[in-house]
């Protein structure tokens, strides 16, 4: 009951000062508690749309037209399982465009034909009226309302699709299979099957998805799934139910929900900062009222126990605080932003109690270290003057090897919490010894940028000479604020210096030199005509037709280890997909010799020979000399790696293939073209091109790099904003520290400014004292995140991105700026008292 009391006591008397405390820990608590709670919100949405997801119970699916062999053998599987429903889909990108011959427009969509029984599961939701198989009858489509905008056209009009012409019937609102805000290549289109032949798109190497969908009994789904997936091991066809889905987006959340977590848990130790420091600066204000209660009787232990509990109803009453945070932000959470319509943004209970067991966790944590200074409080200190109490902590003493054992302790329990928030030891330890690495570098960036303002302590400015005296006063936690007003500048900083550098490696990829349209699906009875179209087209130029064919790696043999079959291959990172081929006999611009006297030998082989690309050899293993088997739509050929190249992706002008074969291999096997060219720079000249294409030949897209471009800045601004708004948190966290310093501080600033004042010092020079101190802890921890950032935005752009640097000296400056403003006009706003008091009330009261 006496330790229950106390802490009681203690907290009414300084609920004031210590309010920041728990404000530190509700931060991260809500952080971690609203991202764990909406992957799991979205976790439990999407799996019970798993049938509505896959659109079907069984789905069997093949990237090229079903072989005779392989439907009737599938057809013989349906044939002996319980299946109540098919129906077939066929998915394919392609360029629609307006019958209306002024309207000089097409676009790229993704197209789906189907069969009358789609969807098995779910709903097809149109606008203003409900789906039936007949709107797709004699020539209907139904499309995305962003088309009707693209295409400047309404219900009711004509749109043509390859070579076909389809009366829009329908509006799409929401279709299953496909949620809101998944990554497209354009609006959905969808006509019926039986129409898609009239179309002409399905032409030899159209890159189309055959997919079979089946209603099953639930008994009858795993042995069909099995059964085919055995039946056709090692080939191209691939069977999956809506179970495989539920799983894989299962992990796939989880997994997200442990990583993002770990963004809640470094918010947590930014605020357990704040703990060490409050506590760290209040332990030293009660040195006084310890001293009393050791001479009244109380043990150390007794003492400790009392703080230790008042921590951790502290860090209890934070975390409580976090989820009300938390749950706040959920409120405004848009549902569209995880692909769902609506999402029940709420709370969940196993989120909950994970954020506030980590939350007073780490308020235990950071708590522990200088609560262990009560041990060395003695009775005699009350005898004893101000400075040799206050000195505690200041000086070199002793080692304690009690705390030296409980900092290494606290190490390794932040480790374990981070292991079990990322759910993965590794994880855990690689975040834990990173925070570690930038606390470490940043105090010591701290200190080193404090110990240099040093020689302004005699500057002849009085305002400026004190405030300068005052970074080092005791109690005022200069290298904490500079520590978490850094991390916050250092996020906010570097994500933008990045972005910027993305961003203007983009706009470089579009010189006057860099093809910005690129031609898909040539044929080769077409390639004149489409050479015939772009030189008629005004602004249009430089045209490449490249001979392209599409082949998968079925095995490799080489001198140190071999693999044989599609599951082999899959095995060797980077090797098991589908890769579009070329041949030719001379390296490209783009291109560097990395292996090899030349690209190809001056004698050919008795076999076929490829080079390959750098990354196939550091990834997947391939070396030279090396045999490797693949399959050319359906063809068998055997190539011997004869060189290795260097591509440099950054320029598209000549493309870029990771395997390039000698002529002679591939000119008789069926292929189409791939073409690159400088579109013209008007947006109605780019607008009437692809459509005079796409109108010459329904099968050819024409896709325009400017669009993808804008599309890849957008997805990078979201990106952007999104770690920024983390590093908003940390800055936050950082502005807090400094209420708290300031709280913390605050007598002791009153009697500085009461004699002050009573040796003459007007409130102007008072005021301006505490304006360059706190606008100087600003521009110092602005300073250091600004040179973290720095060398993050080096760091990406050197080893990730691999581009030039460059380190936008005005988005730097403007940071360091901003950032000493903020901090000076709260530590002005926090400091008004230490200012307006007047020093006769202060003097009496001390």
């Amino acid at each position: 009951m006496f330790t229950l009391r106390m802490v009681w006591r203690e907290l009414r008397a300084a609920w004031g000062r210590l309010i920041f405390f728990f404000l530190c820990v509700a931060i991260g608590v809500g952080a971690i508690a609203a991202l764990r709670s909406v992957i799991q919100n979205v976790r439990t949405a999407l799996v019970k749309e798993a049938r509505t997801l896959t659109a079907a119970d069984v789905v069997f699916s093949t990237n090229r037209p079903w072989p005779a062999d392989a439907l009737a053998k599938v057809d013989a599987a349906i044939a002996r399982a319980p299946v109540r429903e098919r129906v077939e889909v066929v998915e394919l990108a392609t360029m629609v465009r307006p019958a209306d011959e002024a309207k000089a427009v097409a676009r790229m969509a993704e197209l789906q034909a189907v069969d009358r029984g789609y969807p098995l599961y779910g709903q097809l939701v149109l606008r203003d009226q409900a789906f039936s198989p007949a709107l797709l009858d004699d020539g209907g489509v139904l499309v995305r309302p962003e088309l009707l905008v693209q295409l400047d056209v309404n219900v009711g009009d004509q749109v043509r699709i390859g070579n076909g012409a389809f009366t829009i019937r329908g509006v799409i609102e929401q279709e299953p299979g496909r949620r809101a805000g998944m990554f497209s290549l354009g609006p959905r289109v969808i006509i019926a099957r039986a129409a898609l032949e009239q179309t002409g798109l399905l032409q030899y190497g159209a890159r189309a998805r055959f997919a079979i969908l089946l209603k099953v009994d639930e008994a009858g789904i795993d042995p069909l799934v099995t059964g085919v997936r055995d039946q056709f091991k090692g080939s191209f066809v691939s069977a999956r139910s809506y179970r495989s889905t539920e799983d894989r987006l299962g992990e796939d959340l989880r997994v997200a929900e442990n990583y993002l977590s770990l963004i809640g848990f470094v918010m947590v130790v930014l605020g357990g900062i704040g703990v060490w420091s409050v506590t760290r600066v209040f332990i030293g204000q009660r040195i006084r009222s310890i001293a009393v209660m050791k001479c009244l009787g109380a043990t150390s232990r007794q003492i400790l126990g009392i703080y230790v509990a008042q921590v951790a109803t502290l860090g209890m009453l934070g975390s409580l605080l976090g989820l009300a945070l938390g749950a706040v932000a959920l409120r405004f959470l848009p549902g569209g932003l995880f692909g769902l319509d609506r999402l029940d943004a709420r709370l969940t209970p196993q989120a909950s109690v994970q954020a506030v067991a980590v939350g007073v966790l780490v308020s235990l944590l950071f708590a522990l270290v200088p609560l262990l200074e009560v041990r060395r409080v003695r009775p005699l200190w009350l005898l004893r003057d101000e400075s040799a109490r206050t000195s505690l902590g200041g000086r070199l003493r002793q080692i304690d090897w009690a705390q030296w054992a409980t900092v290494a302790a606290v190490g390794v329990a932040l480790a374990l919490v981070a292991s079990w928030q990322a759910a993965s030891l590794k994880a855990g330890l690689i975040v834990t010894i990173g925070l570690l690495v930038v606390t470490g570098v940043l105090f010591a960036t701290s200190a080193a940028v404090v110990r240099l303002v040093r020689p302004l302590r005699r500057s002849r400015v009085f305002a400026l000479r004190h405030a300068v005296l005052s970074l080092a006063r005791p109690g005022n936690q200069t290298r904490v604020i500079l520590l978490a007003v850094g991390l916050g500048a250092f996020f906010i900083l570097g994500v933008r210096l990045v972005q910027g550098a993305l961003l203007q490696q983009f706009s470089l990829e579009l010189r006057p030199d860099a093809p910005d349209m690129f031609l898909l699906d040539v044929q080769r009875d077409q390639a004149a005509d489409v050479e015939k179209v772009v030189a008629s087209t005004p602004g249009a130029r430089a045209l490449r037709l490249i001979p392209v064919l599409r082949a998968r790696v079925t095995g490799v043999r080489g001198a140190t280890s071999s693999v044989d079959g599609v599951e082999g291959v899959q095995g060797r990172q980077g090797l098991g997909r589908e890769f579009v081929v070329t041949y030719r006999d001379t390296l490209e611009a783009n291109e560097t010799l990395v292996d090899g006297d030349a690209l190809w030998p001056s004698a050919p082989g008795s076999m076929p020979e490829v080079s390959i690309e750098e990354s196939l050899r550091r990834n997947a293993g391939l070396q030279m000399g090396d045999v490797v088997r693949f399959d050319v739509l359906g063809r068998v050929i055997e190539a011997r790696v004869t060189s290795v190249r260097n591509v440099d992706w950054n320029d598209v002008r000549s493309g870029g293939f990771m395997f390039v074969f000698r002529p002679g291999a591939l000119e008789k096997a069926p292929h189409g073209f791939m073409g690159v060219l400088r579109g013209p720079e008007t947006a109605d000249g780019r607008a009437r091109l692809q459509r005079d294409l796409v109108a010459a030949h329904g099968n050819v897209s024409a896709v325009d790099v400017r669009e993808v471009v804008r599309a890849a800045q957008g997805i990078l601004q979201n990106v952007s904003l999104a770690i920024s708004a983390v590093g908003g948190l940390a800055l936050f966290s950082g502005v807090l520290i400094v209420v708290g310093s300031v709280a913390m501080t605050r007598f002791q600033r009153l009697y500085e400014s009461a004699i002050l004042k009573t040796l003459g010092a007007p409130p102007r020079t008072i005021t301006t004292m505490v304006a360059l101190e706190y606008l100087g802890l600003g521009f110092l921890g602005g300073l250091v995140g600004a040179l973290g950032a720095l060398a993050l935005s080096w760091a990406v752009s050197r080893y990730l991105f691999d581009m030039p640097w460059r380190p936008a000296p005005g988005t730097v400056v403007l940071g360091v700026l901003l950032t000493s403003l903020l901090v000076g006009a709260v530590g002005i706003l926090a400091s008004l008292d230490v200012v307006r008091k007047r020093p006769l009330g202060v003097l009496r009261a001390e």
